[in-house]
């Protein structure tokens, strides 16, 4: 469990916000929907707290599964599938069909206002496939290799137009399922011209301030490649100054309102350093598959 400051005021926090119907929302009322529900789940697990019984939330996440295995998109179905699992669930039906039919190479699907990284959505469907120890076929894999690979730039990092600190730790990410000997050390020079002495890491070199999840980002990106950081001490510091008096956390040095997605990043964050510092670095291709769907 990763050194966490105010960790009995955070998981009250997190309590605090699960929804009388099942579920979590993070402004408290009886609203909850998938994306708060798992970043609940996943915070609680990292602070050992994670809840034995809830048949709420269970019944609530089973009810978001289509008759055909499908989910409303895809943000929601790895929600609902990283949620159950966290309460030692599987989904009704085996979802292999829809995660495997949903993973089109980026750019090929119109990119959401709102997104930060263009290849949010393989991450979140490659990290299932690891999770439920899904085998990504031969011809769609390479297809997918190769379109992520065209957003590789010479600085080694990851991103259209130009690198981003999210797309190149999303890119690596997927890289490290689909293709375990792809070279990811070889960001380590974007990585490095993203550090910052006040921040820890920005989002591109020279773009400041940074929020909550270009640290995350930027950590997600030094486990993958085994790099660690110097500028992990600042990272620390970083989140420490996110803390909110109730124990969650803001995206901001600078104050605002705390939300349990950026608790989540927290967290995470926290222990991702922790086990770097111990030497642990993530290896998505050979951690053993929590199959929750035969």
């Amino acid at each position: 469990m990763p050194m966490i400051p105010s960790r009995e005021t955070t998981i009250r926090y997190i309590l605090e916000r699960r929804c009388e119907s099942g579920g979590y929302c993070f402004y408290r009322l009886d609203e909850p929907n998938a994306g708060d529900t798992y970043y609940a789940l996943a915070a609680l697990a990292i602070l050992d707290a994670r809840p034995h019984e809830d048949e709420a939330t269970r019944r609530y996440l089973h009810a978001f599964q289509r008759g055909d295995s499908s989910f409303p998109n895809v943000n929601v179905g790895h929600a609902v599938i990283r949620s159950l699992a966290l309460l030692g669930e599987r989904p009704a039906m085996d979802p292999r069909d829809w995660i495997l039919s949903a993973m089109v190479p980026p750019g090929d699907t119109s990119r959401p206002v709102e997104s930060s990284s263009l290849f949010e959505p393989l991450y979140h469907l490659t990290g299932l496939c690891r999770h439920l120890g899904i085998e990504v076929p031969p011809g769609k894999k390479d297809e997918l290799l190769r379109a992520i690979l065209r957003y590789r730039h010479p600085d080694g990092g990851f991103g259209e137009p130009f690198s981003t600190m999210i797309e190149t730790a999303h890119a690596l990410s997927v890289l490290q399922v689909l293709d375990p000997s792809s070279p990811q050390k070889e960001s380590g020079t974007f990585l490095t011209q993203c550090e910052d002495p006040e921040y820890g890491f920005l989002s591109v070199p020279g773009a400041r301030p940074a929020f909550l999840e270009h640290i995350h980002a930027g950590i997600l990106a030094c486990s993958l490649t085994g790099y660690p950081s110097p500028a992990f001490g600042r990272c620390r510091e970083f989140i420490v100054k996110c803390i909110r008096e109730n124990g969650g956390y803001c995206r901001s040095v600078f104050g605002g309102s705390a939300t349990l997605e950026n608790t989540w990043l927290a967290v995470t964050a926290m222990k991702m350093m922790d086990d770097l510092d111990r030497g642990v670095a993530v290896n998505l291709a050979r951690k053993p598959a929590e199959r929750c769907c035969d």
